[in-house]
């Protein structure tokens, strides 16, 4: 199926590109474009248009961003045209045209485009709206249905500004009528686009050389003469019995830093007959490209599954290309409005594209981290090392770099870009990319080593720049953040092991001496024994900042802290103190700077939530990972549709008003703690190695992951669970030597005993805090299989919930299993006074189930007898015995055969 959509989408564009490759000229420019297909998405979500709910089409050089309700602001990057703009309809029966926001009633959000739906008694209007794929233009095509004469009006407030904080002047908007089009310019003439559509029957006059105070309009007559909106006369009736079905209408916005003449050119040419149908088929290509020829996985969770595929998107969108400054990783868009000309973070970021880049690495997405993080960050290094925290879209019109205090703000996009680097090529072997960026990467090893005043191994945020935090009382007399340590410290390992591949012994040797001796300092000062905790940070005057916090999860997600300690911190982490039901607050809402709305102090990041996920897997917690990552996964589907916003409130499940609604390091990790974490996948192309060390959930039967790649080659996988037994089967797309060492290592049930490997002799367990943890290796040449058994082992499934918009934290969490002499202990939270089910499965009959110590106003346990997979039903009411500030209480589930 998908190969003969391929031959049908690669007929069309040829075919249709022949036509448009002879110019809008030779064609002609009709007022309609023929009807087509659009096809079907399978990733395709739709629902209610909701006022004010983002939405968007991203491209290489512009985007339409907008609200669900049919209000749109256009960008060519780096000019903001225009915002606001917003479709109206006339029809006979009322005087004032209809407002669109008032009947926008469906929305339809898929990797090519948007498509709102406005529905009256009279007609029904489909306004599709997608940027063109590589080009600084946007189309949207009008598709009518209507019972009556009806007009379309399109309004929009023009600004024709560069983004922040270039400025411009002269700028203004005059119609012209050859072109049918607003042609939106300055005095200089150097930036010109065109806005308009050859079906246009009417516009507003505008004054000359300059921006009109009110919404330039102009007006679309829908069907021929005979049907056309005449106006009403006294005593009519509203309209004649009209029948049109018009597909499509186009209405173009092209242009950018160009000429005119270029412009006009450009616009001309996407009105031709054919080329909206040619580029809606490049992006529907590019769209099956992104979903088909990168790491697929399907599980049984097909929201998960859904999640993934918007992530490869979003990350895919993230891609910009700026006429000057070339093409990199944008942090994320939000809509800039009447008041600003920042469209979000829709700027480049280095700190957050290096984040991305982890994913992006680890899903396939190889040229985009390859050419939009490590070669565009690599070119605007600075000279003593440090990688650039922020350029603006306009940083070629200002003294961006001088001037400004921003673009070497932060001192962890340094060490993170080293790391994503060293990700990379310890999934690709690409040697190429690494000898032409280890002058770079030697000068940011040098300078992050720079920030090391005392010599303990720590960078310092007081030279280095901002780590975890940029605002708030909890960073004051900072010295080392433990984020900032953490990333310093996971980049190390990295940075020794590319040195090592390219000769250089002797840094590898120093790296990995700083290494062992920052790790140490971590150890020895951080970790508080009486809360069983890392603290935050090391201040000024040899003080620690105890505050409980998640940002030692990011040291955690790359096994930076002992196994027993970090495993301690992870059961704190799925504390409802930190975690919500859609996510990790960063502070703990015991501290007393706990603010649920403060960005720093204790809103929800889903950034954030990824690393606790990651950790959480990291150290043997598997349900607490699971339940991070099922709240980022939510925030895909539970605002804007396929997005992720930056930032929640810590109380209440709503974005902040603050929150930019498409921040991409929030999307990525939807996909860095699945593939690292519940997958325990890590390659190590150099090697030749693969590892997959899953913590595979009891309710699930079968996992598979397709094209992940291992240098120049593809491996796939499949692991298939039973109540005793997990498999994997593991193949090559070309099969060849050497051959690949697999280590299969899955987390096993508390309590497994008499492991065995089919048809091995030698399986090496490693009883960890939360699991028993099998190994055993294979050779795949061109198919391999591990099959793993054992007897016993104890598992619980909780209850899952899902939070609605509004929401507060509800659902329970299992924070950590445990053996203790010989008895099962689960550690549980929930609502007090709230009643949950948890499957549990014994390796035995269930001979004693208590809380531990007893309760005395707890109600009785209630157990069902075990099913035929040895599944019983636990009914569980938490007590009412001292709340904390959400109402939730934690007891100690007790339970032997």
């Amino acid at each position: 199926m998908h190969a003969h959509r391929f031959l049908r989408l690669a007929a069309v564009i040829i075919a249709a590109g022949a036509c448009s490759a002879a110019g809008a000229a030779a064609q002609g420019v009709r007022a309609t474009v023929p009807w087509f297909d659009l096809g079907v998405s399978p990733i395709a979500l739709s629902g209610d248009a909701r006022p004010g709910v983002y939405l968007a089409s991203p491209g290489r050089a512009s985007i339409a961003m907008g609200t669900e309700d049919g209000r749109f602001e256009m960008w060519s990057w780096p000019i903001k045209w225009f915002h606001d703009m917003q479709l109206h309809f006339r029809v006979p029966k009322h005087v004032a045209p209809i407002s669109g926001r008032d009947v926008a009633r469906r929305v339809t959000v898929r990797p090519e485009g948007v498509t709102i739906e406005y529905s009256y008694e009279t007609f029904t209007v489909k306004q599709h709206v997608f940027a063109v794929l590589d080009k600084p233009a946007v189309i949207m095509l009008l598709e009518v249905d209507a019972i009556r004469p009806l007009e379309i009006i399109a309004s929009f407030v023009p600004d024709v500004h560069y983004a922040w904080p270039a400025g411009l002047g002269g700028q203004y908007v005059a119609w012209n009528g050859d072109a049918k089009a607003f042609l939106f310019s300055e005095s200089k003439r150097q930036i010109n686009a065109f806005f308009g559509s050859p079906a246009i029957t009417k516009a507003a006059d505008v004054p000359a050389h300059m921006l009109s105070s009110s919404p330039p309009q102009f007006t679309i007559a829908v069907g021929d003469a005979s049907q056309q909106y005449t106006e009403p006369r006294l005593g009519e009736p509203p309209g004649r019995n009209v029948n049109i079905r018009q597909a499509y209408i186009p209405i173009v916005l092209a242009g950018g830093e160009m000429s005119r003449d270029a412009a006009r050119s450009l616009y001309d040419s996407l009105l031709a007959v054919s080329a909206p149908q040619v580029e809606w088929m490049r992006r529907v290509a590019h769209a099956d490209s992104i979903r088909l020829h990168t790491t697929r996985v399907t599980t049984p969770d097909a929201r998960l599954n859904a999640a993934v595929e918007w992530a490869k998107v979003n990350l895919d969108d993230a891609m910009v290309c700026n006429p000057v400054l070339g093409c990199g990783i944008v942090a994320g868009y939000g809509l800039s409005g009447a008041a600003s000309d920042r469209p979000g973070f829709g700027w480049f970021f280095g700190g957050d594209a290096a984040i991305n880049a982890l994913a992006m690495t680890w899903f396939g997405q190889h040229d985009l981290a390859r050419e939009g993080v490590f070669k565009f960050f690599a070119k605007y290094q600075r000279a003593d090392g440090k990688i650039t925290h922020e350029i603006s879209q306009s940083a070629h019109k200002v003294d961006w770099f001088n001037a400004y205090p921003y673009p070497y703000y932060h001192g962890d996009t340094t060490p993170f870009w080293m790391l994503a680097v060293g990700e990379y090529f310890k999934q690709s072997a690409d040697t190429t990319l690494l000898r032409t960026l280890w002058p770079n990467l030697r000068k940011a090893y040098e300078w992050s080593r720079s920030t090391d005043s005392d010599g303990d191994g720590l960078m310092e945020n007081p030279l280095a720049g901002a780590g975890a935090l940029e605002v708030g009382d909890l960073q004051i007399g900072i010295v080392s953040d433990v984020y900032l340590s953490g990333v310093w410290i996971a980049a190390l390992d990295r940075f020794a092991d590319m040195a090592d591949a390219l000769g250089e012994r002797s840094t590898a040797n120093e790296a990995r001496q700083l290494r062992t001796r920052a790790r140490t300092t971590l150890e020895e000062r951080l970790w508080l024994a009486a809360p069983r905790q890392y603290a935050f940070a090391l201040l000024e005057g040899g003080k620690v900042n105890e505050n409980m916090t998640s940002w030692p999860a990011a040291a955690m997600s790359f096994d930076t802290f002992d196994r027993v300690r970090g495993a301690e911190m992870a059961q704190r982490l799925a504390s409802a103190d930190v975690m919500t039901d859609w996510g990790a607050r960063p502070l703990s809402a015991t501290s007393t700077l706990f603010d649920p709305l403060h960005y720093n102090n204790g809103a929800v990041w889903p950034f954030v939530t990824g690393w606790v996920a990651l950790a959480q897997y990291r150290y043997h917690n598997a349900h607490a990972g699971r339940f991070a990552l099922n709240g980022i996964v939510g925030t895909s589907f539970d605002e804007s549709l396929g997005r992720n916003h930056e930032v929640i409130s810590g109380r209440l499940y709503r974005p902040l008003d603050t929150s930019v609604p498409h921040q991409f390091f929030a999307t990525s990790m939807v996909l860095t703690p699945l593939m690292r974490g519940l997958l325990g996948v890590e390659v190590d192309a150099p090697r030749n190695t693969i590892t997959i060390a899953p913590h595979m959930p009891a309710d699930w039967d079968s996992v598979t992951v397709e094209q992940l790649a291992v240098g120049s080659e593809r491996v796939s996988f499949t692991l298939k669970r039973t109540m005793q037994s997990i498999e994997v089967r593991s193949w090559r797309d070309a099969p060849g030597k050497p051959s690949i060492v697999v280590n299969f290592a899955p987390a096993l049930p508390l309590g497994a005993t008499g492991v065995v490997a089919a048809g091995r002799a030698r399986v090496q367990i490693s009883n960890e805090s939360g699991a028993v943890v099998a190994s055993v290796q294979d050779e795949l040449a061109s198919e391999s299989r591990i099959r793993l058994s054992w007897k016993g082992g104890w598992e619980v499934v909780p209850p899952e919930h899902r939070p609605q918009v509004g929401d507060r934290s509800r659902a329970l969490r299992v924070l950590s299993e445990r053996m203790i002499n010989g008895k099962y202990v689960v550690t549980l939270q929930g609502r007090s006074l709230t009643s949950y089910t948890l499957r549990v499965r014994a390796p035995g009959e269930l001979k004693y189930v208590a809380v531990e110590p007893s309760v005395a106003s707890m109600a009785p346990l209630s157990l069902t007898r075990p099913d035929a997979l040895g599944w019983s039903n636990l009914l569980v009411t938490m007590p009412n015995t001292e709340p904390d500030a959400d109402d939730f209480v934690t007891i100690h589930l007790v339970m032997q055969i």
